[in-house]
């Protein structure tokens, strides 16, 4: 058979791409695809993890013929596939965890129990990569349930490293990992002047996560030639410190078993509840103050479900749910939006006008470096330029000061507006994460 590509590992992630997106929107498989498939699932060159995400992709979703006949090629012809997947796919499961994949190929949700243990195995370093690969795929194609959420949320969280720092109140932004590709994130420097009117903050992430590889809080510290790597007994000092108090701490530092899954992710091409649920692990508490973190989505119905996640956390006395650029902590000014701030069991929407800030998209898509441009201009901003970055930040600070209360919104853009003039925020910037 003549092969239509010689790179098998690119052609096989596309057509993952088009398969696996969920119960809505995937696309069944057409005959020339098996020009890839077939010799693809036979080359040493493509991941055996990648080979596993792909055949249960297709176990699990609605089947046109041709599909129906190769899940029966594969079951039939045992080396069709390489035979551990066919062992592990068309035998009966004969360990705990295959117990749980299997349940989850046939669709069927996990118990509370059952999901706590999934992510027992997840984070083992014994169980084979291609079944942690069935799992984060299968329960992106048969959709969480919000018991399934809810108990990876709390095994996360339980696995952790938690450090305590001695603040009033300790606010926490939970950006997006994958970080941002269209946008201008201005996170850490959000962080910072926060801190510089009495806000000690922090915020967290990693270098880079597939399948988005986008900029992110991490590539923005490097490039500022300041820590990102910092232990978490430094990260603590920092925010406890009155002329810094903001801080950023690594997945690599206080999650070092979910931060070994990173190659794993690479394989799945497609993006799971790891991205969903990472962000909101609330690394850094306060113990004698008031917990507070900003959550932000994308699309309308994660609001609510990520009130609901965060609800019953008892680590967080308020949680601000806003709409964000790329699913960011800063708030989308381009369009109003009504964030929820989520305390004590209640839920309070809010409503933010959109404000007319003057940008250009032009000017962002053409940047080679998103993570340049916004230390670039973050910087600036903060060095007194009256440029895009200053009204974002501006915008952003004090939205998120008056969103937590009690505090009039016209006062917090005073006071955001003050501390940049006078150069306090700069100060606070540059003495942090070094």
């Amino acid at each position: 058979m003549e092969v239509a590509v010689k790179n098998y590992q690119k052609a096989f992630a596309n057509i993952i791409r088009r398969k696996a997106v969920g119960p809505k929107g995937s696309r069944n498989l057409i005959k020339e695809d098996l020009d890839i498939i077939i010799p693809a699932l036979q080359s040493e060159e493509v991941p055996l993890t990648t080979k596993a995400v792909f055949i249960a992709s297709v176990i699990i979703q609605q089947k046109n013929n041709l599909e129906k006949d190769l899940l029966e090629a594969w079951h039939d012809w045992k080396d069709t596939v390489p035979a551990t997947l066919s062992n592990f796919f068309f035998t009966d499961p004969d360990t705990g965890f295959s117990t749980i994949l299997h349940k989850i190929l046939h669709r069927k949700d996990l118990s509370a129990k059952e999901a706590s243990s999934a992510i027992t195995y997840l984070l083992d370093d014994e169980v084979p990569g291609y079944q942690k690969g069935v799992l984060l795929i299968g329960q992106r194609l048969k959709r969480e349930t919000f018991v399934e959420n809810k108990t990876f949320l709390q095994a996360f969280r339980e696995a952790i490293d938690v450090e305590e720092v001695e603040v009033p109140l300790l606010i926490d932004l939970a950006d997006p990992y994958d970080g941002f590709r269209r946008y201008p994130i201005y996170t850490p420097f959000i962080a910072a002047t926060l801190a510089s009117i009495g806000f000690p903050t922090y915020c967290h992430g990693l270098t880079e996560v597939a399948p988005k590889h986008g900029d992110t809080i991490h590539k923005v510290l490097k490039l500022a030639g300041k820590d990102p790597y910092k232990d978490s007994t430094s990260v603590v000092n920092d925010i406890e410190n009155k002329s810094i108090r903001w801080g950023y701490i690594d997945q690599s530092i206080y999650f070092s078993d979910l931060h070994k899954q990173l190659g794993l992710r690479d394989k799945i091409i497609k993006r799971t509840f790891l991205a969903t649920l990472e962000k909101l692990l609330h690394p850094l508490r306060t113990s004698e103050g008031a917990n507070y973190m900003v959550a932000g989505y994308v699309h309308s119905h994660y609001r609510q479900e990520l009130a609901n996640l965060l609800e019953p956390q008892k680590s967080l006395d308020k949680v601000f749910v806003v709409k964000g650029m790329e699913g960011s902590t800063q708030i989308d000014f381009r369009k109003d939006s009504k964030p929820v701030l989520v305390r004590d069991g209640n839920r309070v929407e809010q409503d933010v006008d959109a404000v007319p800030i003057e940008y250009s998209q032009d000017e962002w898509d053409q940047q080679s470096s998103l993570a340049e441009y916004v230390l670039e201009t973050g910087t600036a901003a903060l060095q007194g330029e009256h440029n895009v970055a200053r009204e974002i930040l501006i915008h952003q600070v004090s939205q998120l000061v008056s969103g937590f209360g009690p505090i009039l919104l016209a006062d917090a853009r005073d006071k955001v507006v003050n501390v940049i003039k006078s150069g306090r925020a700069l100060r606070h910037w540059d003495k942090g994460c070094k």
